[in-house]
């Protein structure tokens, strides 16, 4: 609940910038206008060049340094930005703004719209590299023992730190909801801009993300399922699993026809930890639908949205086996399904089906 607060207060304060940051240049060209012509009535290309002029304002209002720092808040009264500075999801918010931007820009010259493309698409990409390499402020490395493995992972936290690679991201210092949307915004600035590091970024995340799959089986042999909100949680969220449904399609699509593979862990019936390996494309659908599954099955509401999320466990501490000598985190058997429903949560689901059934 409070990260759609956050939300909210955020896309408030944006369109505010829209005004309280325009310079005396801005204030000289047409609104809307991305400080490009746009013909009188070609709304669909105003619309695009109202987004770019919004991104500009709030780029120059909310960010600072050559490292782009993002400020929780900006005062367009005062012109004072917080000291506080912004989580990683709300940084990630302005990559999937330039996204936005970029994606019409290139849909609008293939159209034969191509005024906005030739003035701001090259400046966008390099925004967007600039988001990028900035984004690493937010990242750090731990270990985590998982269900199936221990391993070294370079992810990002809830929180920036004081230099690249070096913010905190032990326990419930990251979520993996975080890692989910930008994954999302990776592989939109890969199918925007055709280079395969936000590809391969993005596949790296995604194995972080289902590594916190709870494949540990249930009494009759079936995977328990869910997706904890963090590595450092119980507690298995509807934020943390729709997100990832439609990034895994689009992963399935990629690959789709394809030879690449992968090889995972899972848990066997005797409760050891064996290895898989399959074809990307098989392995990516398999994880969207067992997902997609899992959240209707246990937070879908008779009145058909979802649930926050599933509680109710035994013990609020998270529990390790040891396995032919090697440790492993137990699964969480949780009994409740906890409110309230928030719009969020079930849209996610939404994008998530229609992901599913294109």
């Amino acid at each position: 609940m409070n990260r759609m607060k956050n939300l909210f207060t955020l896309l408030t304060l944006l369109l505010w910038t829209l005004v309280a940051c325009s310079n005396d240049s801005a204030a000289d060209e047409k609104p809307g206008s991305g400080g490009t012509d746009i013909p009188a009535g070609n709304l669909p290309m105003q619309n695009v060049a109202r987004a770019i002029e919004l991104i500009d304002n709030a780029v120059e209002c909310y960010f600072t340094g050559t490292g782009m720092a993002m400020s929780r808040y900006y005062n367009p009264y005062t012109g004072n930005r917080s000291s506080e500075l912004g989580s990683v999801w709300m940084y990630t918010s302005s990559i999937e703004a330039v996204n936005a931007a970029m994606k019409a820009m290139k849909t609008g010259q293939a159209k034969g719209e191509t005024a906005l493309y030739d003035s701001h698409f090259n400046r966008y990409k390099e925004l967007l590299t600039q988001l990028y390499d900035n984004l690493e402020y937010y990242a750090g490395t731990f270990t985590l023992t998982s269900y199936t493995q221990t391993k070294q992972w370079t992810v990002y936290g809830v929180n920036r730190g004081n230099d690249k690679g070096a913010a905190q991201v032990e326990g419930i210092l990251n979520v993996y909801d975080d890692q989910m949307w930008l994954v999302r915004e990776l592989l939109e600035s890969y199918h925007i801009t055709g280079e395969q590091r936000y590809l391969e970024k993005a596949e790296y995340l995604m194995e972080y993300v289902l590594d916190g799959w709870d494949c540990t089986l249930d009494e009759q042999g079936n995977p328990l399922g869910g997706i904890t909100w963090g590595p450092g949680y119980l507690t298995k969220h509807s934020c943390s699993n729709g997100p990832i449904v439609s990034p895994l399609v689009w992963l399935h699509e990629i690959y789709k026809g394809k030879s690449d593979e992968v090889t995972y862990g899972y848990v066997a019936a005797d409760n050891s930890r064996k290895l898989r390996t399959e074809k990307k494309s098989d392995y990516y659908l398999g994880f969207a639908k067992a997902v997609y599954d899992w959240q209707k099955k246990y937070l879908l509401r008779p009145d058909g949205v979802y649930d926050d999320m599933m509680g109710g466990y035994d013990s609020p501490d998270i529990k390790y086996v040891t396995i032919d000598g090697e440790r492993y985190r137990t699964g969480s058997k949780l009994r409740d399904r906890v409110g309230p429903a928030i719009t969020y949560n079930s849209g996610t689901m939404l994008s998530g089906a229609a992901a599913l059934l294109s």
